[in-house]
């Protein structure tokens, strides 16, 4: 969603795979017509590339950093209609949230699965009042100090509305029950008479999701004989209407062309992007913050068996409680106004006490700590600029902005969330065929979305403790991740540094005990490949050591 910047994060890791190097002279693109130009790698931008294929125009890809590095692998990894969203009356985005929901369930079962959730209940008609008041728009101040729960009646009527817009059998629907009711996640009956159950979607690893829209746009385009280029740690200078594509370490202008269009896909950057442009252009975005944690608590695994709890934080802020890969549980998040740059926003100790404070509440017993936190993390969800007070109330509606003041027709995509990547994807490829006078050949409906790595899937999902001493000549150091699948993820997914390959293309930085081992392994294969030389192999090691544990308040094993 965000991944472009003006700068590179880890300049130390900015290296160029094989098959994007260049010549000493700039490359052309002669293609008619011309190749879009996307600026962002994350969810968004890989949608949209994949969509423009489908229709056989080139692209061009660019990201000052790694491919899904923004706020897609910064997420709460749902694929949800938006049940707060009914709320706020934005009856649209809910049917399209679910009409997707029901398009990934079908079309990507690598990654996206079922998953019910339940939401403990404190009282009957707690709510309503409030519930209806936003529903027509209007902001109750007289009551906003004060924290009115969700009631019963509130909860079943927004449920049976959810359910009637999701117009699915595929999942079961929403039902009640009492708290003391079998079969359903034990909260605290003290507090909680009742709890409801509905059913959503979970996505564990959308970095993979947003490489295998990649592939299969690099696979189409090949097809066509479309262009279709992947530049990550590169930025774009425009002159004109001719774009210069130059490496974020050196500076060295390795591509220039004349763009058909240009897409600004940077997510919460997008602002940013339009001043490195130079282009004039009012305030567009108005992120919000959203931390969460990781945890391996075994405790709270077990009583969520699978299943996810859909809560309220002391201030009425929902939160989730989410089961996650390796017997480890993901909790968020906040909404905090965010200014500054996105790639600083990191979780904070407050936030994580509200967290943890929030987990507590529903789960008694379970003195659940901020020690119990394994990793954190924070993102910048990519909203509209709004002057309210009320981050709950910007809209999560995506809209495709026009800038008239670009010699080269430019388009910023403004909100988004990974659940509607598709639908924005095809509604922004209608306005570039439409600008282009291009007919449209294809969509991206039916067309199923593939993990081209699959058993590298199904070994990070089935990681356990037990398995982090297996060592073999033949896999990846206490993985099970056989060398010959790294190889070809290496070689086809667009790797350039150990962090790429680490952490958004094998997912090790969610393994419960990784060892020091496993990365020297991963830093040897990239020496083989050409993309690290053996006098860098142990400060990149290092490197990566140091940074996950500025993220984790229990560092894994070095």
């Amino acid at each position: 969603m965000f991944e472009h910047r003006a700068c590179c994060l880890w300049p130390q890791h900015c290296r160029i795979t094989p098959h994007l190097a260049v010549s000493a002279n700039p490359l052309t693109l002669n293609q008619n017509p011309a190749p879009v130009l996307i600026l962002g790698a994350g969810i968004n931008g890989a949608a949209l590339a994949r969509e423009l294929a489908l229709n056989g125009l080139g692209v061009v890809l660019v990201d000052t950093r790694d491919i899904a590095s923004g706020a897609t692998a910064n997420s709460s990894r749902l694929i949800h209609g938006g049940l707060r969203y009914l709320e706020h009356g934005d009856f649209p985005l809910v049917r399209e949230s679910l009409a997707e929901r029901t398009r990934l369930l079908r079309l990507a079962p690598h990654f996206v699965r079922p998953l019910r959730l339940f939401i403990p209940v404190r009282n009957r008609f707690g709510g309503v009042v409030t519930a209806a008041r936003r529903f027509i728009g209007l902001h109750d101040r007289s009551h906003s100090d004060r924290v009115l729960h969700r009631g019963l009646w509130t909860l079943r009527l927004g449920l049976w509305m959810y359910d009637r817009y999701a117009r699915e059998s595929t999942l079961p629907g929403h039902a009640s029950h009492r708290s003391t009711d079998a079969g359903i996640v034990p909260v605290d009956r003290s507090k909680y008479p009742w709890v409801c159950s509905f059913s959503d979607a979970q996505i564990l690893f959308p970095e993979r999701f947003t490489l295998a829209l990649l592939r299969d746009a690099e696979e189409i385009a090949a097809g066509t004989g479309a262009e279709f280029r992947v530049l990550t740690y590169h930025e774009a200078m425009l002159v004109g209407r001719t774009v210069n594509i130059t490496r974020v370490a050196t500076s060295e202008t390795v591509l220039e062309f004349q763009p058909s269009v240009i897409v600004n896909a940077t997510g919460a950057w997008v602002d940013q992007t339009l001043e490195a442009l130079q282009v004039e252009s009012k305030r567009q975005m108005g992120g919000t913050k959203g931390s969460h944690f990781i945890t391996n608590h075994r405790r709270l695994c077990d009583l969520l068996d699978g299943r996810a709890v859909y809560t309220e934080a002391g201030d009425g802020r929902p939160i989730f409680i989410l089961p996650f890969v390796n017997q480890m549980t993901l909790i968020g998040t906040t909404d905090e106004l965010f200014e500054g740059d996105p790639a600083d926003a990191t979780a904070t100790p407050e936030e994580l006490e509200y967290l943890v404070a929030a987990v507590n509440e529903v789960f008694p017993g379970l003195a659940l700590t901020v020690d119990d936190v394994r990793l954190h993390y924070a993102g910048v969800r990519p909203l509209p600029f709004s002057n309210t007070a009320d981050t709950g109330a910007i809209s999560r509606r995506h809209s495709i902005e026009p800038n008239t003041h670009c010699e080269v027709p430019l388009y910023s995509l403004i909100g988004g969330k990974l659940t509607t990547c598709r639908s924005l994807a095809e509604e922004a490829a209608d306005i570039i065929l439409r600008r282009l006078r291009i007919e449209r050949a294809a969509n991206s409906r039916e067309r199923p979305i593939e993990e081209r790595e699959p058993a590298l899937v199904a070994t990070s999902v089935a990681w356990s403790n037990s398995q982090s001493n297996t060592a073999s000549s033949q896999t990846l150091a206490g993985t099970g991740i056989s060398f010959d699948a790294i190889k070809r993820v290496i070689e086809h997914e667009w790797v350039t540094s150990l962090a790429d390959l680490a952490e958004r293309r094998l997912m090790l930085i969610y393994h419960p005990a990784l060892r020091r081992e496993a990365l020297e392994q991963l830093a040897d294969l990239l020496i083989d490949a050409g993309l690290l030389t053996s006098a860098e192999r142990n400060d990149a090691v290092n490197t990566i050591v140091a940074r996950w544990r500025t993220r984790s308040l229990r560092p894994c094993r070095t």
